[in-house]
């Protein structure tokens, strides 16, 4: 036939790319409909604030250089329609438009909306709360932010920068996730909150905005570890902690000859000890690491030399010394020793010294009394016994739990299980995804985009631990990198997989049709496996 009976004609190519994916779980996890509850459309603009809240989502989650000011720009090159509604083109999504819901979204109150949308959550995810990472990290931000706001937004001002920018002020974001990763607390706090204080109140927090299992066990890092958060959380909650290198009886017993015993897992061995510090019945774990200890040991041997020399000063200044009589030149010598234990005697003694009562140099005169000083004459070698012994005590650390039945290595791996938060903080902070590029005047809106770009981490985690469980349930597998089978992949590799898919706008006898090109089999696959919420978007 000849193509002029069907006037077919491309109006347009748009970008889906792995983004029918974010919105898939968007709607699956019926985030939209809440929004709309607790945020209605205020203004005469076109979009709900689900789909506002949306477009943001896609933005984050996009593996785009587009910051926030370039919104519009990132918007044109997607098939809006199709990953948001109808009719919706990127023009509706300007400057107003973005920072009333930022403001609605304050107003609201963020952490009171991230809450409410993981409670929905758990309507869909069924899997019951077991384990609890919280952890706090913060962000740089550029302007000056005086906090005049004076309606208990946070402050954005100086503090302890852990990007070493001290030049800037920033916001400290704390995060609980659960055992498989998926935010489920969030709190913006001022940029110079202690981590200390930080901790124990958004646990705390967490309590109060659910009602979970009491034997849920929280993790945290060594700055939850002091005797009055310990206490604080009371016999009530159960958690596992660092303990840190402050603590005079944690020093002690990581030198202690203790006898440690393998776990499963060849890289760790550990043994425990009772505790009540800080008044609270627990036990210590004393964890030996090998790969800690191979990192710990490069550092030990290149600082050896520096210590060495620093010992050798020491013996120079108190070999200058005269001493009043022998008894104090050897205690001084035995003072010397036992502050330095790197290094041993090799030979030594105390020699008998003559000076001028009137302390001048020269040849004495006839007759003159001469007063006899002691001296110490000694020279020292590397302690090989000290240096062995103080590298048997390398890779050590301690974990401190009140669950007192829990036995040493489930303690070890449910702490292990701490990288998932840190993992969280990587994500938001990743280039790649530009989540965390805040360029806003205000704090009331940096306060909204953080519960936003925590809210982008919930659905690419929860969205990432659908696809492995789907893979598992079905006895299936994705091809990796290399080319080879996985059940375990990353979302990003998924999302990788998706890249370059297009929507091809069509004219067809002067109506609009869309037709989705570059689908390959396994995206197909990977599709069905995650449902017909995400299908729609593609197919």
């Amino acid at each position: 036939m000849e193509s002029s009976e069907f006037p077919l004609q491309i109006d347009s190519i748009k970008s889906i790319d792995h983004l029918g994916i974010v919105a898939g779980t968007y709607h699956k996890l019926g985030l939209a409909q809440l929004i709309d509850r607790a945020l209605p459309k205020i203004g005469q603009h076109r979009l709900s604030s689900s789909q506002i809240l949306l477009a943001f989502i896609l933005n984050g989650l996009g593996f785009t250089e587009r910051r926030l000011y370039l919104f519009p720009e990132y918007c044109q090159n997607l098939d809006l329609e199709r990953l948001i509604g109808p009719d919706i083109s990127a023009s509706h999504f300007n400057e107003s438009v973005l920072g009333r819901l930022l403001d609605q979204i304050h107003a609201y109150g963020s952490t009171k909306l991230f809450t409410d949308l993981v409670t929905q959550m758990f309507t869909v995810y069924k899997e019951k709360l077991q384990l609890g990472h919280v952890d706090t990290t913060n962000f740089s931000v550029h302007g000056k932010y005086e906090n005049g706001s004076g309606d208990g937004c946070i402050r954005i001002t100086k503090g302890h920068p852990k990007d070493k920018r001290w030049d800037l002020k920033r916001f400290v974001l704390s995060l609980v996730v659960n055992q498989h990763g998926i935010p489920i607390f969030a709190r913006a706090h001022d940029g110079n909150e202690s981590d200390k204080e930080t901790l124990v109140k958004t646990i705390l927090s967490l309590k109060e905005s659910f009602e979970f299992d009491p034997d849920v066990i929280f993790m945290g890092d060594s700055a939850l570890y002091t005797e009055k958060n310990i206490n604080s959380l009371g016999n009530e909650t159960k958690w596992i902690s660092n303990v840190p290198a402050t603590i005079n009886e944690m020093t002690k017993l990581l030198k202690a000859d203790v006898t440690l015993v393998p776990t499963s897992d060849p890289r760790y061995s550990c043994c425990s000890v009772n505790s009540t510090y800080g008044g609270i019945p627990q036990k210590w774990i004393i964890v030996s690491s090998e790969e800690m200890k191979a990192r710990e040991e490069k550092t030990f041997d290149k600082n050896l030399e520096k210590r060495y020399k620093v010992a050798i000063k020491g013996l120079k200044e108190v070999t200058t010394i005269l001493y009043e009589c022998e008894a104090d030149a050897r205690n001084a010598l035995s003072r010397y020793l036992d502050k330095t234990s790197l290094v041993a005697l090799s030979e030594s003694e105390v020699k008998i010294v003559h000076k001028r009562a009137n302390g001048k140099r020269g040849r004495p005169k006839e007759g003159e009394v001469l007063l006899a000083k002691y001296q110490i004459k000694a020279s020292v070698i590397p302690n090989q016994k000290t240096i062995e012994k103080e590298r048997a005590y390398l890779g050590r650390f301690i974990l401190a739990t009140n669950v007192l039945d829990l036995d040493d290595e489930a303690v070890l791996n449910h702490y292990k299980g701490q990288m998932l938060v840190e993992k969280g903080f990587r994500f938001l902070k990743d280039k790649s995804f530009r989540v965390a590029e805040v360029y806003l005047k205000n704090e009331r809106r940096i306060e909204a985009l953080c519960m936003i770009m925590v809210l982008c981490l919930m659905i690419y985690a929860y969205t990432e631990w659908l696809m492995r469980n789907r893979l598992q349930e079905e006895n299936a597998s994705v091809l990796n990198q290399k080319k080879k089978p996985t059940a375990n992949p990353t979302l990003k590799w998924i999302f990788f997989k998706f890249r370059e898919i297009k929507s091809c706008i069509l004219v067809f006898n002067d109506r609009l049709c869309s037709s989705v090109q570059r689908l390959s089999s396994e995206n197909l696959k990977i599709l069905h496996l995650l449902g017909p919420e995400y299908e729609k978007f593609y197919i």
